[in-house]
Protein backbone atom coordinates (compact mmCIF):
# COMPACT_ATOMS: atom_id res chain seq x y z
CA UNK A 1 0.00 0.00 0.00
CA UNK A 2 1.44 3.56 -0.64
CA UNK A 3 1.20 5.97 2.10
CA UNK A 4 0.89 9.96 2.46
CA UNK A 5 4.94 10.17 3.45
CA UNK A 6 4.82 13.33 5.48
CA UNK A 7 1.43 12.66 7.34
CA UNK A 8 2.49 8.58 7.85
CA UNK A 9 5.85 9.89 9.23
CA UNK A 10 4.67 12.30 11.21
CA UNK A 11 2.30 10.29 13.01
CA UNK A 12 5.08 7.18 13.39
CA UNK A 13 7.43 8.95 14.60
CA UNK A 14 4.91 10.23 18.18
CA UNK A 15 4.39 6.62 18.79
CA UNK A 16 8.06 5.98 18.44
CA UNK A 17 9.01 8.66 20.97
CA UNK A 18 6.19 7.43 23.56
CA UNK A 19 7.69 3.98 23.68
CA UNK A 20 11.31 5.30 23.87
CA UNK A 21 10.23 7.83 27.02
CA UNK A 22 8.19 4.45 28.42
CA UNK A 23 11.27 1.94 28.22
CA UNK A 24 13.16 3.74 31.10
CA UNK A 25 13.54 2.15 34.08
CA UNK A 26 10.67 2.25 36.57
CA UNK A 27 11.20 3.81 40.12
CA UNK A 28 10.44 1.34 42.63
CA UNK A 29 7.39 3.66 43.25
CA UNK A 30 4.02 2.39 40.35
CA UNK A 31 3.65 5.75 38.31
CA UNK A 32 0.47 4.36 36.64
CA UNK A 33 -2.17 6.27 35.52
CA UNK A 34 -6.15 5.63 36.54
CA UNK A 35 -7.05 1.83 35.40
CA UNK A 36 -9.61 2.95 32.69
CA UNK A 37 -12.53 0.86 31.90
CA UNK A 38 -14.85 0.60 28.38
CA UNK A 39 -11.68 0.54 26.21
CA UNK A 40 -12.52 0.44 22.61
CA UNK A 41 -13.46 -2.49 20.12
CA UNK A 42 -14.05 -2.77 16.56
CA UNK A 43 -18.08 -3.67 16.39
CA UNK A 44 -18.83 -6.48 14.02
CA UNK A 45 -18.77 -4.79 10.13
CA UNK A 46 -20.99 -5.33 7.12
CA UNK A 47 -19.63 -6.37 4.24
CA UNK A 48 -18.85 -3.16 1.91
CA UNK A 49 -20.50 -2.85 -1.55
CA UNK A 50 -18.44 -2.97 -4.38
CA UNK A 51 -17.87 -0.42 -6.27
CA UNK A 52 -17.34 0.42 -10.13
CA UNK A 53 -14.39 1.34 -11.85
CA UNK A 54 -15.53 4.98 -12.83
CA UNK A 55 -15.72 5.21 -8.42
CA UNK A 56 -12.27 3.46 -8.38
CA UNK A 57 -11.04 5.72 -10.75
CA UNK A 58 -12.48 8.91 -8.95
CA UNK A 59 -11.74 7.49 -5.56
CA UNK A 60 -7.46 7.76 -6.99
CA UNK A 61 -7.96 11.08 -7.84
CA UNK A 62 -9.33 12.61 -5.09
CA UNK A 63 -6.78 10.58 -3.01
CA UNK A 64 -3.80 12.47 -5.00
CA UNK A 65 -5.38 15.52 -4.01
CA UNK A 66 -5.56 14.80 -0.69
CA UNK A 67 -1.30 13.51 -0.89
CA UNK A 68 -0.77 16.83 -2.42
CA UNK A 69 -2.98 18.62 0.27
CA UNK A 70 -1.17 16.76 2.97
CA UNK A 71 2.31 17.65 1.91
CA UNK A 72 1.14 21.31 2.01
CA UNK A 73 0.51 20.59 5.77
CA UNK A 74 -3.75 21.48 4.99
CA UNK A 75 -4.29 18.02 7.00
CA UNK A 76 -8.54 19.02 7.24
CA UNK A 77 -8.51 18.91 3.14
CA UNK A 78 -6.31 16.05 2.90
CA UNK A 79 -9.30 14.87 5.69
CA UNK A 80 -12.14 15.91 3.28
CA UNK A 81 -10.60 14.06 0.25
CA UNK A 82 -10.07 11.19 1.68
CA UNK A 83 -13.60 11.08 2.89
CA UNK A 84 -14.77 11.49 -0.62
CA UNK A 85 -12.71 8.97 -2.02
CA UNK A 86 -13.37 6.38 0.81
CA UNK A 87 -17.44 6.69 0.24
CA UNK A 88 -16.81 6.35 -3.45
CA UNK A 89 -14.38 3.28 -2.99
CA UNK A 90 -15.32 1.40 0.49
CA UNK A 91 -13.67 -1.66 -0.59
CA UNK A 92 -9.92 -0.27 -0.74
CA UNK A 93 -8.07 -0.48 2.71
CA UNK A 94 -5.63 1.64 1.98
CA UNK A 95 -8.29 4.55 1.44
CA UNK A 96 -9.23 3.55 5.17
CA UNK A 97 -5.70 3.67 6.45
CA UNK A 98 -5.21 7.27 5.33
CA UNK A 99 -8.63 8.75 6.23
CA UNK A 100 -7.48 7.30 9.43
CA UNK A 101 -4.39 8.63 9.64
CA UNK A 102 -5.99 12.05 8.57
CA UNK A 103 -8.73 12.24 10.68
CA UNK A 104 -6.28 11.67 14.28
CA UNK A 105 -4.20 14.32 12.48
CA UNK A 106 -7.27 16.81 12.48
CA UNK A 107 -8.55 16.18 15.70
CA UNK A 108 -11.10 13.55 15.12
CA UNK A 109 -10.84 10.62 17.83
CA UNK A 110 -14.25 9.39 16.89
CA UNK A 111 -13.84 9.03 13.31
CA UNK A 112 -10.14 8.10 13.32
CA UNK A 113 -11.15 4.89 15.66
CA UNK A 114 -14.01 4.01 12.96
CA UNK A 115 -11.83 4.04 9.80
CA UNK A 116 -9.20 1.90 11.65
CA UNK A 117 -11.99 -0.34 12.41
CA UNK A 118 -12.73 -0.76 8.89
CA UNK A 119 -9.20 -0.91 8.26
CA UNK A 120 -8.92 -3.77 10.42
CA UNK A 121 -12.40 -5.24 8.73
CA UNK A 122 -11.01 -5.36 4.56
CA UNK A 123 -7.08 -6.04 5.95
CA UNK A 124 -7.28 -7.79 9.25
CA UNK A 125 -3.57 -9.21 8.60
CA UNK A 126 -1.86 -6.24 7.02
CA UNK A 127 1.45 -5.10 8.90
CA UNK A 128 -0.31 -2.49 9.88
CA UNK A 129 -3.51 -4.45 11.66
CA UNK A 130 -1.48 -4.23 15.16
CA UNK A 131 -1.02 -0.89 15.43
CA UNK A 132 -4.45 0.00 14.31
CA UNK A 133 -5.67 -2.49 17.43
CA UNK A 134 -3.72 0.25 19.83
CA UNK A 135 -4.97 3.13 18.02
CA UNK A 136 -8.79 1.55 18.01
CA UNK A 137 -8.01 0.96 22.20
CA UNK A 138 -6.33 4.52 22.72
CA UNK A 139 -8.82 6.58 21.10
CA UNK A 140 -11.78 5.16 22.44
CA UNK A 141 -10.43 5.64 26.08
CA UNK A 142 -13.18 7.22 28.27
CA UNK A 143 -12.26 10.70 29.33
CA UNK A 144 -11.59 10.89 33.08
CA UNK A 145 -13.88 12.85 35.64
CA UNK A 146 -13.23 15.81 37.12
CA UNK A 147 -13.02 13.51 40.61
CA UNK A 148 -10.90 11.09 38.63
CA UNK A 149 -8.38 13.79 37.73
CA UNK A 150 -8.29 15.54 40.76
CA UNK A 151 -7.62 11.94 41.89
CA UNK A 152 -4.71 11.10 39.85
CA UNK A 153 -3.09 14.49 40.87
CA UNK A 154 -3.04 13.82 44.52
CA UNK A 155 -1.57 10.81 43.71
CA UNK A 156 1.42 12.34 42.14
CA UNK A 157 1.87 14.84 44.31
CA UNK A 158 2.04 11.80 47.19
CA UNK A 159 4.73 10.43 44.97
CA UNK A 160 6.61 13.54 44.60
CA UNK A 161 6.22 13.61 48.48
CA UNK A 162 7.78 9.78 49.06
CA UNK A 163 10.53 11.14 46.92
CA UNK A 164 11.38 13.75 49.11
CA UNK A 165 11.76 11.52 52.10
CA UNK A 166 7.88 12.83 53.29
CA UNK A 167 6.56 9.65 54.14
CA UNK A 168 3.53 10.70 56.23
CA UNK A 169 2.80 13.30 53.66
CA UNK A 170 3.23 10.48 50.71
CA UNK A 171 0.27 8.29 52.53
CA UNK A 172 -1.48 11.08 53.38
CA UNK A 173 -1.74 11.37 49.33
CA UNK A 174 -2.11 7.75 48.98
CA UNK A 175 -5.47 7.55 51.15
CA UNK A 176 -6.82 10.63 49.86
CA UNK A 177 -6.06 9.01 46.18
CA UNK A 178 -7.55 5.54 47.37
CA UNK A 179 -10.73 7.11 49.14
CA UNK A 180 -11.66 8.41 46.15
CA UNK A 181 -10.82 5.88 43.78
CA UNK A 182 -11.15 2.41 46.07
CA UNK A 183 -10.31 0.34 42.75
CA UNK A 184 -6.74 1.58 42.07
CA UNK A 185 -4.41 -1.21 42.54
CA UNK A 186 -1.07 0.68 42.03
CA UNK A 187 -2.29 3.36 44.62
CA UNK A 188 -2.26 0.38 47.43
CA UNK A 189 0.71 -0.48 46.35
CA UNK A 190 2.90 2.78 46.50
CA UNK A 191 0.64 3.40 50.01
CA UNK A 192 2.66 0.12 51.16
CA UNK A 193 6.24 1.22 50.34
CA UNK A 194 5.49 4.43 52.33
CA UNK A 195 3.90 2.68 55.36
CA UNK A 196 7.15 0.26 55.38
CA UNK A 197 9.04 3.20 55.27
CA UNK A 198 7.79 4.17 58.70
CA UNK A 199 7.61 0.84 60.18
CA UNK A 200 3.92 -0.03 59.76
CA UNK A 201 4.28 -3.73 59.01
CA UNK A 202 0.91 -4.90 59.13
CA UNK A 203 -0.91 -1.56 57.24
CA UNK A 204 2.05 -2.52 54.45
CA UNK A 205 0.94 -6.07 54.29
CA UNK A 206 -2.55 -5.55 54.10
CA UNK A 207 -2.10 -2.74 51.32
CA UNK A 208 0.47 -5.18 48.81
CA UNK A 209 -2.86 -7.97 49.54
CA UNK A 210 -5.44 -5.71 48.48
CA UNK A 211 -3.55 -4.76 45.15
CA UNK A 212 -3.19 -8.07 44.11
CA UNK A 213 -6.65 -8.58 45.09
CA UNK A 214 -7.32 -5.91 42.69
CA UNK A 215 -5.16 -6.60 40.00
CA UNK A 216 -4.58 -10.59 40.47
CA UNK A 217 -2.51 -10.90 37.04
CA UNK A 218 -0.40 -8.55 38.06
CA UNK A 219 3.97 -9.48 36.57
CA UNK A 220 5.47 -8.84 40.00
CA UNK A 221 2.44 -11.00 42.24
CA UNK A 222 5.22 -13.27 42.89
CA UNK A 223 7.58 -10.77 44.40
CA UNK A 224 4.77 -9.35 46.29
CA UNK A 225 3.88 -12.11 47.63
CA UNK A 226 7.18 -12.82 49.12
CA UNK A 227 6.96 -9.30 50.66
CA UNK A 228 4.28 -10.06 52.42
CA UNK A 229 5.51 -13.16 53.66
CA UNK A 230 8.42 -11.11 55.17
CA UNK A 231 6.13 -8.73 56.35
CA UNK A 232 3.82 -10.89 58.15
CA UNK A 233 7.07 -13.09 60.16
CA UNK A 234 7.12 -11.62 63.08
CA UNK A 235 11.06 -10.60 64.07
CA UNK A 236 13.21 -11.28 66.56
CA UNK A 237 13.47 -8.24 69.76
CA UNK A 238 17.52 -7.18 69.03
CA UNK A 239 17.14 -6.01 72.99
CA UNK A 240 16.02 -9.49 73.95
CA UNK A 241 18.81 -11.12 71.69
CA UNK A 242 21.24 -8.96 73.21
CA UNK A 243 19.93 -9.72 77.05
CA UNK A 244 19.82 -13.52 76.52
CA UNK A 245 23.06 -13.42 74.97
CA UNK A 246 24.56 -11.45 77.96
CA UNK A 247 23.83 -13.97 80.25
CA UNK A 248 24.09 -17.65 78.38
CA UNK A 249 26.76 -17.32 75.55
CA UNK A 250 24.43 -18.39 72.64
CA UNK A 251 21.13 -17.92 73.97
CA UNK A 252 21.11 -15.10 71.47
CA UNK A 253 21.43 -17.16 68.75
CA UNK A 254 18.56 -20.02 69.70
CA UNK A 255 16.18 -16.85 70.00
CA UNK A 256 16.97 -15.60 66.51
CA UNK A 257 16.73 -18.91 65.57
CA UNK A 258 20.01 -20.42 64.68
CA UNK A 259 20.33 -22.86 67.21
CA UNK A 260 23.80 -24.44 65.48
CA UNK A 261 25.36 -21.29 65.88
CA UNK A 262 24.12 -21.13 69.36
CA UNK A 263 25.36 -24.88 70.32
CA UNK A 264 28.85 -23.61 69.02
CA UNK A 265 29.17 -20.76 71.46
CA UNK A 266 27.69 -22.39 74.36
CA UNK A 267 30.07 -25.30 73.62
CA UNK A 268 33.19 -22.95 72.74
CA UNK A 269 32.50 -20.82 75.78
CA UNK A 270 32.05 -23.76 78.25
CA UNK A 271 35.43 -25.18 76.96
CA UNK A 272 36.60 -22.03 77.70
CA UNK A 273 35.12 -21.79 80.91
CA UNK A 274 35.99 -25.39 82.04
CA UNK A 275 39.49 -24.68 80.90
CA UNK A 276 40.15 -21.64 83.03
CA UNK A 277 38.75 -23.58 86.23
CA UNK A 278 40.55 -26.46 86.12
CA UNK A 279 43.00 -26.73 89.11
CA UNK A 280 46.11 -27.98 89.15
CA UNK A 281 48.55 -29.28 92.52
CA UNK A 282 51.76 -28.26 92.99
CA UNK A 283 54.64 -28.69 95.65
CA UNK A 284 55.53 -25.56 97.70
CA UNK A 285 58.25 -25.26 100.51
CA UNK A 286 56.97 -23.30 103.33
CA UNK A 287 59.20 -22.39 106.41
CA UNK A 288 57.89 -23.77 109.99
CA UNK A 289 59.14 -22.92 113.53
CA UNK A 290 58.89 -25.50 116.28
CA UNK A 291 60.36 -25.69 120.16
CA UNK A 292 63.09 -28.12 120.84
CA UNK A 293 62.63 -30.11 124.21
CA UNK A 294 64.89 -28.10 126.02
CA UNK A 295 62.52 -25.51 125.04
CA UNK A 296 64.67 -23.58 122.69
CA UNK A 297 62.77 -22.39 119.38
CA UNK A 298 64.09 -23.32 115.75
CA UNK A 299 63.11 -22.83 112.18
CA UNK A 300 62.97 -25.82 109.47
CA UNK A 301 61.85 -26.18 105.71
CA UNK A 302 58.75 -28.44 104.63
CA UNK A 303 57.03 -28.97 101.93
CA UNK A 304 53.46 -29.03 100.73
CA UNK A 305 51.00 -29.65 98.16
CA UNK A 306 48.16 -26.53 97.16
CA UNK A 307 45.40 -26.48 94.53
CA UNK A 308 45.75 -23.54 92.03
CA UNK A 309 44.36 -22.14 88.65
CA UNK A 310 46.94 -21.54 86.75
CA UNK A 311 44.27 -20.98 83.35
CA UNK A 312 41.35 -18.69 85.20
CA UNK A 313 41.98 -15.32 83.54
CA UNK A 314 42.49 -16.28 80.27
CA UNK A 315 39.65 -18.73 80.91
CA UNK A 316 37.67 -16.54 82.13
CA UNK A 317 38.61 -13.41 79.16
CA UNK A 318 37.98 -16.20 76.71
CA UNK A 319 34.47 -16.72 78.37
CA UNK A 320 33.33 -12.90 78.62
CA UNK A 321 34.74 -12.33 75.02
CA UNK A 322 32.65 -15.14 73.37
CA UNK A 323 29.24 -14.56 75.81
CA UNK A 324 29.56 -10.62 74.74
CA UNK A 325 30.87 -11.22 70.97
CA UNK A 326 27.66 -13.57 70.69
CA UNK A 327 25.04 -11.40 72.52
CA UNK A 328 26.04 -8.50 70.38
CA UNK A 329 26.37 -10.24 66.76
CA UNK A 330 22.35 -11.70 67.55
CA UNK A 331 21.68 -8.24 68.24
CA UNK A 332 22.99 -6.97 65.20
CA UNK A 333 21.55 -9.96 63.43
CA UNK A 334 17.94 -9.30 65.06
CA UNK A 335 18.16 -5.63 64.27
CA UNK A 336 19.42 -6.16 60.44
CA UNK A 337 15.90 -8.15 60.32
CA UNK A 338 13.87 -5.13 60.96
CA UNK A 339 12.73 -3.16 58.01
CA UNK A 340 14.16 -0.09 59.58
CA UNK A 341 16.34 -0.05 62.40
CA UNK A 342 20.14 1.00 63.31
CA UNK A 343 23.18 -0.68 62.23
CA UNK A 344 25.50 -1.77 64.80
CA UNK A 345 28.94 -2.82 63.69
CA UNK A 346 30.72 -5.14 66.37
CA UNK A 347 34.43 -6.29 66.08
CA UNK A 348 37.22 -8.10 68.52
CA UNK A 349 40.89 -7.25 67.69
CA UNK A 350 44.11 -8.11 69.95
CA UNK A 351 45.56 -5.48 71.60
CA UNK A 352 48.69 -4.80 73.48
CA UNK A 353 46.45 -5.48 77.00
CA UNK A 354 44.45 -7.95 75.42
CA UNK A 355 41.47 -7.86 73.85
CA UNK A 356 40.21 -4.78 71.65
CA UNK A 357 36.45 -4.66 71.38
CA UNK A 358 34.97 -2.41 69.03
CA UNK A 359 31.47 -0.84 68.23
CA UNK A 360 29.82 1.06 65.90
CA UNK A 361 26.26 1.79 65.37
CA UNK A 362 25.09 3.92 62.00
CA UNK A 363 21.30 4.10 60.14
Amino acid sequence: MSRLPILTAALLLCPMLARSQNSAPRDMLKRAGLPLTGRGSCPAATPPRAPTNEQRRKARDLAERGQQAAILGDSVSARDQLRQAALLDPTDPDLAYRLARASEMSGGAAEAAKEYCRFLALAPTAPESAEAREKVASLARPALSIQARAAEATFHTAIAAYERGRMIEAETGFTATIKSQPNWADAYYDRALALIARGERDAAARDFEQYLRLKPEAEDRLVVVARIDALRRRTPSPVNALAMGLVIPGAGQFYTGRPVRGLVSLAVAGGALAFGLQKSMKTVSVERTATDPFGNQYTFTTTRLESERPNLVPGVAVFGAIAIGGAIEAYVFANNARVDGARLAFSVAPSRDGLAVRLSLSR
